[in-house]
C-alpha cells in the first residue's frame, strides 16, 4: 500500500472512529465488539443513523440522498493483519446471520456509488463516500489495518452474528463477531 493511500486511510479510520490524531494511535481505539483469529483482528462499532448523515453531509451529500445509506444497519469495521503473510478478504463472501436465522450481505460501496450517480450526487462527496468505506477487496500485508464503514442490504433481526472470511496461503478462514445490533438514533 503506498504511502499516500495509508495516510488518507489513517485520516479517515481518525474521522469514523471521532478522534483526533494527536496522541492515538489505532490500538488506542474503543471498539464494542472485538475477535481475533490468530494474528488477524476484526472490530466493529454500530453506526447511529443521526451520526451517518451528519458525517456525509459534512462530506457534501444532501439530507435526502444519503438518507438511504444512513438508515441502513451500518457499522464502522475494522480489521488488522498482525501475522506474516499477506491476507485477502472481499466484503462479497462476508455474512451476517440474524436471530430469526436469516443469512444477509453487506451492500457494497459499488452498489450504492451507482444510486448516487443516479441521482447525479456531487463528484467530491462520492469520492469521499468511496474514501470512507471498508472496501470490498483488500490484500493485507503484514502489519496492514484498515477501517471503514459497511451497511448491510437489510435490517437483521438482533442479536446477529458476522461471520468474515479471509484467505491466506494457508487456506480460508473466518472471524465470528457475536451479539450485534444495528445503532438507533
Amino acid at each position: 500500500m503506498s504511502m499516500k493511500k495509508r495516510l488518507c486511510l489513517h485520516a479517515f479510520a481518525a474521522l469514523l472512529a471521532g478522534l483526533s490524531l494527536q496522541g492515538r494511535a489505532e490500538g488506542d481505539l474503543e471498539w464494542r465488539h472485538r475477535a481475533r483469529r490468530g494474528d488477524v483482528v476484526l472490530t466493529a462499532n454500530p453506526q447511529a443513523p443521526a451520526s451517518l448523515s451528519a458525517f456525509y453531509a459534512a462530506r457534501g451529500f444532501a439530507a435526502e440522498t444519503i438518507r438511504p445509506y444512513a438508515n441502513a444497519c451500518g457499522f464502522s469495521l475494522g480489521m488488522r493483519n498482525g501475522g506474516s503473510l499477506p491476507i485477502l478478504t472481499r466484503l462479497a463472501d462476508w455474512d451476517v446471520i440474524d436471530a430469526k436465522g436469516r443469512r444477509l450481505k453487506f451492500r457494497l460501496p459499488e452498489s450504492w456509488d451507482a444510486d448516487w450517480a443516479k441521482v447525479n450526487a456531487p463528484q467530491p462527496a462520492r469520492i469521499a463516500f468511496r474514501w470512507a468505506q471498508f472496501q470490498t477487496e483488500n490484500t493485507f500485508e503484514p502489519g496492514d489495518w484498515i477501517m471503514g464503514m459497511a451497511t448491510l442490504e437489510s435490517v437483521p433481526t438482533a442479536p446477529f452474528r458476522l461471520i468474515a472470511r479471509y484467505h491466506d496461503d494457508k487456506g480460508d478462514h473466518e472471524i465470528v463477531l457475536e451479539n450485534l445490533e444495528c445503532a438507533r438514533d
